[in-house]
C-alpha cells in the first residue's frame, strides 16, 4: 500500500510535467515568444534541477519527507498556475526555474521513499515499475494537452490540480521507513559512495536529453516525413516500455552492473547501425530506434537502484539528490554537444550516443573487474 501511494503520487506529478513539456513551448509561441526565448526558458528550467538536489537534504532534515514533498509540490504548483499572468520571457524563465526546482525535489523524495521500502532483491523490479508508471504519466499529459489545447487557463489549471492531488496522496501515504538526511548535499562524497551510478547518471542525462531533443531532427534529416518521424519516436518509446521490466527483473538476479551493461551494449549496437548508414531504410531505422530506446531509456531506474543498493536509509536522500544532480548536469550539456556534432554530420546524434555508451560500457567493465569499487560509505 505504501509503495502504491508513493508511485501514485509521483505519477500524478509527472502528468503535470507531461502537460507542461508540450504546453510551455506551444503557449509561448502563441503569445509571441521567439525560439531563442523558448530555448532560454527551457535551459533555466533544467537549472532548477541542479538547484533542487542542494535543497532536498536540509529540507527533509528540517520538516520530514512527507512535508518536504508538500513543499516541493507547492514550488511546482507556483511554477505552473501563475505563468499566464506574466506573459514575458524573463518572467517565464524565473517561474520555470521555481518549477524545475520543485519537480527535482519531487523526483528525489519519491525515489528515496521507494528505495527505503524495498530490499536489494526487488529493487530493480520496483524501480522499473516506477519508470513504467512515469512514462505512462508523461504520455497521459500529452493526451491532456490534446484534449484541452494550449489556449486559455484550462490546461494550466488541470496541471496545477494534479500536482495538488499528488501532494495529498503523498501526505496520506504512511511511509514506514524514516528518511533522515544529512544537512547538505556533498557531490564528491556521493560520487565516492556510488561511483558507477553517479557517472552513469551523468552519461544518462547526456544521452536521454539529446535523444528527446534531437531525435526528431535526426529522423527528419535522414529523409523521413512527418508521419515517419512520429513513428520513429514511437518506436523509441515502445522499445523503452517493453524492455524496462525485463531489464529490472534481470538486474535483481545478477550483479546489477551486468544488467546495465546489457542496455549500454544494446545502445552502442543500435547507435552504430543508425550512425553508419547515410540514410537508413525506414524499416531499419524503426528497428534501430526500438533497440536504441530499449537499451538507453530504461537505464535510469537501474542506476538509481545500483546507487541505493549499499546505502542505508539515512543516506538515501543525499544519494538521490546526488544522482539527480548528476543527471541534470548531463541533461543541460547533452543537447548542446549533440547539436554541435549534428552540424558536422546528420548522423551526429546516433554517433554521439554510440560514443557515450561505449564509455559507459568501459566504465562498467572496469567496475566488474574491480578497478572501480562498488561503493564506499558516506
Amino acid at each position: 500500500m505504501i509503495v502504491v501511494g508513493l508511485i501514485a503520487s509521483i505519477a500524478l506529478a509527472l502528468i503535470a510535467i507531461g502537460v507542461m513539456t508540450t504546453l510551455v513551448p506551444l503557449h509561448a509561441t502563441a503569445i509571441g515568444f521567439t525560439p531563442l526565448h523558448i530555448g532560454w526558458i527551457a535551459g533555466v528550467y533544467y537549472f532548477g534541477f541542479l538547484v533542487g538536489p542542494w535543497i532536498a537534504p536540509p529540507l527533509v532534515q528540517r520538516v520530514g519527507s512527507g512535508r518536504a514533498f508538500a513543499v516541493a509540490a507547492f514550488l511546482a504548483l507556483g511554477g505552473i498556475i501563475v505563468l499566464p499572468l506574466f506573459p514575458h520571457p524573463a518572467a517565464w524563465a524565473a517561474i520555470r526555474f521555481v518549477s524545475g526546482t520543485g519537480f527535482a525535489l519531487l523526483y528525489i523524495l519519491a525515489e528515496a521513499g521507494l528505495n527505503a521500502e524495498v530490499d536489494n532483491a526487488g529493487r530493480g523490479r520496483l524501480l522499473s515499475l516506477y519508470m513504467i508508471a512515469s512514462k505512462a504519466a508523461l504520455i497521459t499529459g500529452q493526451f491532456v494537452v490534446g484534449l484541452l489545447g494550449v489556449e486559455g487557463w484550462a490546461p494550466f489549471v488541470v496541471a496545477s490540480g494534479v500536482v495538488v492531488l499528488a501532494a495529498i496522496v503523498r501526505l496520506r501515504t504512511p511511509v514506514g521507513a524514516a528518511l533522515p538526511a544529512a544537512g547538505r548535499l556533498r557531490p564528491l562524497r556521493v560520487l565516492r559512495a556510488a561511483p558507477v551510478a553517479t557517472t552513469g547518471c551523468v552519461l544518462y542525462g547526456l544521452g536521454e536529453a539529446s535523444l528527446y531533443a534531437l531525435g526528431p531532427v535526426y529522423a527528419q534529416a535522414s529523409g523521413m516525413n512527418v508521419a515517419e518521424v512520429s513513428t520513429f519516436m514511437t518506436a523509441v518509446l515502445l522499445g523503452a516500455a517493453l524492455t524496462q521490466w525485463p531489464l529490472g527483473w534481470l538486474s535483481d538476479r545478477m550483479d546489477r552492473r551486468r544488467a546495465i551493461l546489457v542496455g549500454a551494449v544494446g545502445t552502442v549496437i543500435a547507435g552504430c547501425a543508425l550512425g553508419l548508414a547515410d540514410r537508413p531504410a525506414f524499416p531499419m531505422a524503426l528497428v534501430g530506434g526500438f533497440v536504441l530506446g530499449g537499451g538507453l531509456l530504461p537505464l535510469y531506474g537501474l542506476l538509481v537502484a545500483l546507487g541505493n543498493d549499499t546505502a542505508s536509509n539515512d543516506e538515501r536522500v543525499e544519494i538521490g539528490s546526488g544522482l539527480v544532480f548528476a543527471y541534470a548536469a548531463g541533461a543541460m550539456a547533452g543537447p548542446l554537444a549533440a547539436a554541435a556534432l549534428m552540424e558536422v554530420t546528420a548522423r551526429g546524434l546516433p554517433l554521439w550516443l554510440t560514443g557515450l555508451y561505449a564509455v559507459q560500457a568501459l566504465v562498467l567493465l572496469a567496475a566488474l573487474r574491480r578497478r572501480i569499487p562498488l561503493a564506499q560509505p558516506l
